[in-house]
């Protein structure tokens, strides 16, 4: 369940909407062209939301990868790319941008059956 859970995280959030003057994209498609652009390779890294979703998608992917990951860092990658999408979703509101809003929606579901499993796990059995 908890692999479902990660790989749901982190597929609804390569279809987060993103959207600027002159200029949209999911995040899949701004991901491709970070890594395309290998000539402001290290200087789109230095930004740090661009450096917490990245370092937070490994984290995340590397708890799906292998089964016994430490649990804390598995959480704190979700806890910092929330943040990420946190932040998309005040920017759709602010803007009153619908589309933003509705492309957090699936992340945030996701979110919340992590915490379901996660309380489950840590409430006594009776």
């Amino acid at each position: 369940m908890k692999r479902l859970i990660n790989i749901g995280l982190l597929l609804t959030f390569q279809f987060c909407y993103l959207e600027w003057p002159n200029n949209t994209s999911f995040v899949f498609q701004a991901q491709y062209e970070i890594f395309s652009k290998t000539d402001q390779f290290l200087q789109n890294f230095s930004h740090p939301i661009i450096l917490i979703g990245f370092i937070s998608q490994i984290s995340i992917l590397l708890a799906i990868i292998f089964k016994n990951f430490n649990s804390k860092l598995n959480f704190i990658g979700i806890l910092a790319l929330t943040t990420v999408v946190l932040l998309f979703l005040i920017v759709g509101i602010v803007s009153f941008n619908f589309k933003i809003i509705i492309s957090t929606i699936p992340y945030l579901i996701f979110l919340i059956l992590c915490f379901k499993l996660r309380i489950k796990k840590k409430l006594p059995h009776f």
